[in-house]
C-alpha cells in the first residue's frame, strides 16, 4: 500500500465513522432488535452481535475525538483517581475555612420566647380586677400564690364586691369583701396583692376606662434592685441580672408619655423579678402599654444589643 493510498483511506475515515455511529443508537428500537434477533439466532449470536455493535461505536467515537477538528489539533486529558486514594485530585472544600471559630452558634429555642399572656381570666369573660382609690389593677395567672413574708403594707379591705368597677374607695369584681389589700414589698404601686380562693394572688397596675398612670410605679421596684430577667416575645431574653436591671432602669427613665390607652397587640414585655413577680406590658414598635403607652426607644436598641 502506497503512501498516497493510505492518505486516501485515512480522509475517508471520519465519513466511515459517521456513517457507522448513525445506525447505533442506544434507543428502543434497538432493544427490539436485539430481541428480534436473539430469537432468530440464539445468545450467542446476540452477545456476539452487542461487542461487535458496541466495539464499532467505540471505534468510531475514538477516531472522530483523535482527528483534528477545524484545522486546530484539539486534546482531551482524562483523569482518573482509584476510590480512597488522594491521588492529585484537590481537597475536598472545608465547611468552616472561611468562618472564624465560634461565628456560628445554634441558638437555643427559649431565648426568643413565643407570645405568653400573664392575664388571668374569667369565666365570664371579665377582666378580674380590684380597684383602689381610683387606680385599677388586673389579676397576673403568675404566680400562683404569694407568701405573707413578701406581703408590704395593708392598703385596707374590699368595701364592695361589684361588677361596677368606678369611683373611689376599694372594690372588686373578684376579691370578695372584707378580704385584705395589700402592697408587695419592694414593687412600689406597681402591683397590689389580695387573698382569692385562699391564696394570695398579684394584680398589676392597668388602663381601664381610658384612664392610666406614668410607669413610674416601677420605679421603685427597679431601685430595689430586684429585676432579674427581661424578654421580649419573638424577639430575645436577658437572663443576666445586671443587664436585665441596668435595661429596666432606661425604661423607666428615658419613657415618654404617648397618652392614657392601652393598645393590644401580638407582643408582650416581661420584666421578672426576684420575689416571682413578672410583669407584662403590650409592645408596638418603640413603645409599651399596661398603665398608659409610653415610648422609649433607647430601650428597645439597648435591648438588642444586649441579647
Amino acid at each position: 500500500m502506497t503512501l498516497e493510498t493510505l492518505e486516501k483511506q485515512l480522509q475517508q475515515l471520519p465519513k466511515t465513522a459517521d456513517e457507522l455511529a448513525a445506525d447505533v443508537r442506544a434507543d428502543e428500537k434497538l432493544y427490539h432488535v436485539i430481541r428480534t434477533r436473539a430469537a432468530q439466532r440464539g445468545a450467542r449470536t446476540v452477545r456476539r452481535w452487542i461487542v461487535s455493535a458496541a466495539a464499532v461505536a467505540a471505534a468510531a467515537a475514538l477516531i472522530l475525538l483523535c482527528l483534528p477538528q477545524g484545522g486546530q489539533q484539539s486534546t482531551l486529558n482524562i483523569e482518573s483517581v482509584t476510590a480512597g486514594d488522594s491521588g492529585g485530585a484537590a481537597p475536598a472544600p472545608s465547611t468552616r475555612a472561611d468562618l472564624p471559630a465560634g461565628s456560628v452558634t445554634l441558638q437555643n429555642a427559649d431565648d426568643v420566647p413565643a407570645f405568653r399572656n400573664l392575664w388571668a381570666g374569667n369565666s365570664d369573660s371579665r377582666f378580674p380586677m380590684v380597684l383602689v382609690n381610683g387606680v385599677y389593677y388586673r389579676l397576673l395567672s403568675s404566680p400562683k400564690q404569694l407568701k405573707n413574708s413578701q406581703l408590704g403594707a395593708e392598703i385596707g379591705t374590699i368595701a364592695q364586691y361589684t361588677t361596677e368597677m368606678t369611683g373611689t374607695g376599694l372594690c372588686s369584681n373578684t376579691v370578695l369583701s372584707g378580704e385584705t389589700v395589700w402592697q408587695v414589698r419592694g414593687m412600689g404601686d406597681s402591683v397590689v396583692a389580695a387573698r382569692i380562693d385562699g391564696q394570695i394572688r398579684v394584680f398589676q397596675q392597668v388602663t381601664a376606662n381610658g384612664q392610666g398612670r406614668v410607669p413610674a410605679s416601677l420605679s421603685e421596684a427597679i431601685a430595689q434592685g430586684g429585676v432579674t430577667e427581661i424578654s421580649l416575645s419573638g424577639v430575645g431574653r436577658v437572663r443576666d441580672a445586671a443587664t436585665a436591671q441596668r435595661l429596666a432602669g432606661v425604661l423607666v427613665s428615658q419613657a415618654f408619655c404617648q397618652g392614657g390607652g392601652c393598645a393590644r397587640t401580638g407582643q408582650v414585655l416581661h420584666i421578672a423579678f426576684s420575689n416571682g413577680v413578672t410583669l407584662q406590658m403590650y409592645v408596638q414598635n418603640d413603645s409599651v402599654s399596661s398603665a398608659g403607652t409610653w415610648s422609649c426607644p433607647a430601650f428597645f436598641e439597648q435591648f438588642r444589643q444586649a441579647i
